[in-house]
């Protein structure tokens, strides 16, 4: 509706090139001007010299009905009126009914996009588990009210996209307030195509409609090269995404990461989020008039849509749009090959999700431009994306080469990795990808990448990792001081190994601090590393921590300080008041370094911080190296795990333990029997509620004293279950161990043995530490 009504002299139905039937049906309207010269009746009664008037400002949409008595077929509706550019209304939608009452269903629309397409393209999305779309807000396109609450069911995130329309006809007004809008589009191809200024103006208009919603632009992919800068749009824009179309051009692959870098460091800067475009059409497709070779305007293939998807994910994009590219109204231009690509990244990209947005995101310098690695620290384990982008490293060669353009080249990889990885189990985390890569005797993950190839692992630390603060009780609140400041503490009768030193997260502390340790005989420095309190997320205990570059060893018996960097009027931390327990050793005294100085203050047990620190028992290791669960269950009483035969050389064990499964809260026996007379070796008792799963999962309880296990021996490592109780896993879980023989699952019940299952199969599972 261009004016304040509409009118519409009349409306006919045909049947192919058959008679009107419009005239023989009951017309009426849901708006009626009060003039009864312009009735609903004047809509067919085959009079061009009469016309029907909506009331003025009539509510919108507005409907006119034509009802028959019995069933018609059409498939031609001819709208004619007056006065076309001032009262005629601008847009319309055919829509059908059985009963009038229910069912009514759209089946035609004079929109430049077939009704019900951009609804069904939306359906289709959420049903393959895609969150966000990014349509043409045009009026006439189909993005009406119905199609955006239908997205918010369907929990599809909207981004609308046409600066002139969300500006205009009220469009911000009517959808501000819908659930399934994520932000609005404001700037396509931002630099070079629209200046800051410009960009400035747009957001102005916008946040003066609505604050609640980010609003975006997209950046040209050529705008890496020198004499572009996104960055210009960093103040205005609350985020950016990155158009990747090197594909059909001359531009290489392997400038996608690049291009994505360039952005996603500029706004990471500001706190705010950048993403990748990746491009999934054919530039032949799109104008074939102005690029008629479709050889080289063609579209990329499977492995390079991931290829460039990984490549963004690696460079720090917070998110990936596929673009398939509307070009004409009645189609989508994404062929199936590349659907079936980005739908089967959709799960990979979810399972990645914690990690890549609330990680500690490290890019490795391979020394080869062509091999893009970034590893990512979260939650005690290391997530590793690898990107071999040498297929095409060679730009403006023949785009017809088989395999794509450019010289293929695989690349040997030897990746260094955080400390505490270097004997970490490795695994591959999704099975479509390739995964030649393996942790060698040096600690770093090597092998050889192919050409376009891409890898993804996470890394799970082998062995207890245990924190120096097991308890707190916080004091008061201070952040007057500026120095180091913390406690000093005394390790117990064994080495350990520290991996990360750690600063207690504060309410709104966002700065970063550098966290180190001396030793206190002669206040030399042993190791430190940096905290972001605006990055990552706190342990169970309240706790962040930074990694250090290498593991360091504490000597037994030797006192240490621990210190957390602090400024006056920066973030707040807690007092000497506070007191901290130990799992280990013995914590001493308040400490604090001033102007070069050092100070000790508070009684025993007292800290400033608090601060903390990852160990591990130089003694204990794993028996286990990794696992394979199987079937969840919890219907047995007795007890249950594996039968192992121990290595050529004797080993002592400290400790056992059982697999902790989500919602386990439970206390279970462990016990060690000798398979040859199944004596009792050794037990302890493990209260699944308290305390924290090592890096594979495992919970344990120490041995009253250590017990020695024979060289070449068989032993039974089982754990008491109770029917009804906490959920195990069932004897189809696979264990891999470091040193000896998985031989197979075994259980006791009412007194016997049973052996159960295949080699390297286990109930529980139930694990073991030893030195």
């Amino acid at each position: 509706m261009v004016q304040n009504y509409f009118g519409i002299v009349e409306i006919e139905v045909n049947d192919g090139s058959g008679p009107n039937l419009a005239p023989s049906a009951v017309a009426s309207a849901t708006s009626v001007h009060p003039d009864p010269n312009h009735p609903p009746a004047h809509l067919n009664d085959g009079n061009l010299l009469n016309d029907y008037a909506s009331a003025t400002s009539p509510t919108m949409p507005a409907y006119v009905t034509l009802t028959w008595g019995t069933a018609k077929s059409f498939d031609k509706i001819t709208l004619k009126a007056w006065l076309c550019q001032t009262i005629a209304p601008t847009h319309y939608e055919v829509e059908v009914s059985a009963d009038g009452v229910t069912g009514w269903t759209k089946v035609a629309s004079s929109y430049k996009m077939p009704a019900g397409k951009l609804s069904a393209d939306m359906n289709q999305l959420a049903a393959d588990g895609f969150n966000v779309m990014h349509p043409s807000a045009e009026l006439g396109n189909g993005f009406d009210a119905s199609f955006v609450d239908d997205a918010g069911v369907k929990g599809i995130k909207l981004i609308p996209e046409n600066i002139a329309t969300l500006v205009n006809y009220h469009f911000l007004t009517q959808f501000k307030d819908k659930t399934a809008i994520l932000g609005w589009s404001i700037c396509d191809d931002c630099d070079p195509y629209n200046a800051p200024s410009t960009v400035q103006s747009y957001q102005d208009t916008v946040r003066a409609i609505d604050t609640n919603h980010i609003t975006y632009g997209a950046g040209a992919h050529y705008t890496y090269e020198s004499g572009y800068n996104v960055g210009s749009y960093v103040n205005i824009l609350d985020s950016m995404g990155r158009e990747m179309y090197p594909i059909g051009t001359s531009i290489p692959m392997n400038t996608v990461y690049a291009a994505m870098k360039d952005t996603a460091d500029a706004y990471r800067a500001v706190g705010k989020p950048a993403f990748g475009i990746v491009q999934t059409f054919s530039w032949y497709q799109i104008a074939p008039s102005l690029q008629p070779d479709p050889v080289l305007g063609r579209a990329p293939d499977a492995s390079e849509v991931r290829n460039m998807t990984y490549q963004s994910l690696a460079a720090g994009a917070k998110g990936i749009i596929f673009f398939p590219y509307y070009y004409a109204p009645n189609k989508t231009t994404i062929p199936s090959n590349l659907y079936a690509e980005t739908k089967a990244m959709v799960p990979e990209i979810n399972a990645l999700k914690p990690a890549l947005m609330l990680g500690k995101k490290t890019e490795v310098a391979t020394g080869n431009s062509d091999l893009r690695v970034t590893y990512w620290e979260y939650e005690g384990k290391v997530y590793v994306i690898v990107v071999n982008t040498s297929y095409d490293s060679t730009a403006n060669v023949p785009y017809y080469q088989a395999g794509g353009p450019g010289t293929p080249v695989n690349i040997n990889a030897s990746i260094p990795l955080p400390a505490g990885y270097q004997n970490a189990v490795a695994k591959s985390m999704f099975a479509r990808l390739p995964a030649t890569l393996s942790i060698g005797v040096d600690g770093k993950l090597s092998g050889t990448v192919g050409a376009e190839q891409v890898q993804v692992y996470e890394l799970t630390p082998v062995g207890k990792y245990d924190p120096l603060v097991t308890g707190k009780t916080l004091g008061s609140l201070q952040n007057s001081f500026t120095g180091e400041a913390g406690f000093n503490f005394t390790t117990a009768n064994a080495a350990r190994t520290v991996t990360s030193l750690g600063r207690y997260f504060v309410n709104g502390n966002n700065k970063t601090h550098t966290v180190s340790l001396y030793k206190e005989s002669d206040k030399s420095l042993v190791a430190s590393c940096t905290v972001n309190m605006a990055a990552g997320t706190a342990d169970a205990s309240g706790f962040k921590y930074c990694t250090l570059p290498a593991s360091v060893t504490l000597a037994a018996n030797t006192s240490y300080n621990l210190v957390s960097s602090e400024t006056s009027g920066g973030d707040q931390y807690y007092h000497d008041n506070t007191t901290v327990t130990l799992g280990s050793g013995t914590a001493n005294f308040a400490i604090f370094k001033w102007n070069g100085a050092w100070y000790y203050d508070g009684s025993a047990s007292q800290s400033f911080g608090p601060v903390n620190l990852l160990f591990k028992d130089n003694s204990d290791f794993s028996m286990l190296t990794g696992k394979t669960l199987g079937t969840p269950q919890n219907s047995f009483t007795g007890e249950a795990g594996f039968n192992f035969t121990t290595p050529g050389t004797a080993r002592t064990v400290t400790a056992l333990g059982r697999f902790f499964a989500g919602g386990n809260g439970g206390s279970h026996t462990v016990s060690l029997y000798k398979e040859s007379d199944k004596s009792l070796v050794a037990s302890c008792t493990i209260n699944l509620a308290t305390g924290r799963a090592d890096g594979l999962g495992f919970k344990y309880c120490n041995l009253s004293a250590p017990v020695t296990l024979s060289a070449n021996t068989s032993y039974n490592l089982v754990s008491s279950e109770t029917s009804g109780g906490d959920q195990y896993y069932h004897d189809n879980t696979l264990v891999t161990i470091g040193a000896g023989t998985a031989n197979f699952a075994i259980f006791k019940m009412n007194g016997t043995w049973y052996y159960d299952g295949s080699a390297n199969n286990s109930f529980g599972p139930v694990n073991l530490l030893y030195h």
